[in-house]
């Protein structure tokens, strides 16, 4: 049996000094290091057992475009398949606004628990960032990618008075017709406008940007039917209907392979200009900070979903080539996007 000493007020072993200051510290420091070793697992506990019940409750995918367009459906089709794969409600919530900007903000201050997620677009975290100064928040940072979804594939159409039939004979023209040569795009800031001034900077194509910001796409298709304008960049889905009725002209994709939707319109590459691949592109986001399980996870279901043919078949009648990919990989796009569209954009400084 442990015989005890009284010294000075505290107990100490009978094997220990009575005078052991330094040995009674070491005991205190014993056993706050035993408390923090059984303590810190019990408030661990809940944070892994909420993963491991992930999902558990309704989760919110912010689309951040209006109802009806072409992210919208991608949001909704996403929400149906997410929905019965978790056998748990996936909720649209609607925030348009500045191309994205305004949903995509209130993903980024979310708490990252996987319930709130953001179908994210290029136009929004590789393109915005590096127009705006008082850009809202930090696209590599505040963001945590989970997979790219889809590619949205674009395509240079002409009314059919431009003799030009491929990307370098319109080149050719631009440079014959200084001043002469202009472009439709959906808007500033937008894919279509930035492949325009890469075309511009590094092809030698001379041509002045028209944005069509408020508008939309169909407008300015009517308008290079018509004349009103001769060429525009625009989305495969909305041109290849005029392509095949000759109302249009397709120049060029600027992709590497040709569009099944216009098979006879040549790609970039084809004409010998090279390093010009340029797609529009969706994905899927959460807050900065969510758990990698989480997003593994829900990375692992898109990988499934995107792989089921009656998706496929709604995607590319949507105009948009399926394109999951890894978390890093959707990282390092948006990375290569604010690289490649900031050199632009400051090349461009002061232009529309």
């Amino acid at each position: 049996m442990n015989q005890y000493i009284q010294t000075s007020g505290t107990c100490t072993p009978a094997s220990m000094p009575a005078d052991g200051g330094t040995h009674t510290r070491s005991w205190r420091k014993f056993f706050i290091r035993l408390a923090s070793v059984l303590v810190v697992p019990l408030f661990a506990m809940p944070i892994a057992q909420a993963q491991a019940n992930y999902p558990s409750q309704p989760i919110r995918l912010i689309v951040p475009f209006g109802a009806g367009g072409s992210a919208d459906m991608l949001g909704r089709l996403l929400a149906e398949r997410l929905s019965s794969t978790f056998d748990n409600p996936v909720v649209v919530d609607n925030r348009p606004g500045a191309t994205g900007v305004v949903g995509a903000s209130s993903v980024a201050r979310a708490t990252p628990n996987g319930y709130t997620l953001l179908l994210v677009f290029d136009g929004t975290v590789g393109i915005a960032p590096v127009l705006r100064e008082d850009f809202p928040f930090d696209p590599l940072k505040d963001l945590t990618p989970v997979a790219k979804l889809a590619d949205v594939n674009l395509v240079i159409a002409a009314n059919p008075s431009v003799p030009a039939r491929n990307i370098v004979e319109l080149r050719e023209y631009s440079v014959q017709n200084p001043d002469k040569l202009s472009y439709a795009s959906p808007g500033v800031g937008s894919t279509a406008q930035m492949a325009g001034e890469l075309l511009r900077l590094e092809a030698g194509i001379d041509w002045v940007h028209i944005p069509y910001d408020a508008s939309g796409s169909g407008t300015f298709v009517v308008d290079v039917i018509s004349g009103h304008v001769p060429v525009a960049i625009i989305s495969v889905a909305v041109a290849a209907p005029f392509i095949k009725d000759n109302k249009l002209v397709g120049v060029g994709v600027p992709s590497a392979e040709r569009n099944a939707a216009i098979p006879d319109v040549p790609t970039f590459r084809e004409a010998g200009l090279t390093g010009y691949d340029v797609a529009s592109w969706f994905g899927l986001a959460a807050p900065g900070g969510t758990p990698k399980a989480i997003v593994d996870q829900l990375n692992l279901a898109l990988k499934e979903i995107l792989a089921e043919p009656a998706v496929i078949e709604r995607l590319e009648g949507a105009g948009m080539t399926p394109a999951w990919s890894t978390p890093q990989a959707l990282g390092q796009l948006i990375q290569s996007d604010l690289t490649r569209w900031g050199e632009v954009a400051k090349k461009t400084e002061g232009r529309n």
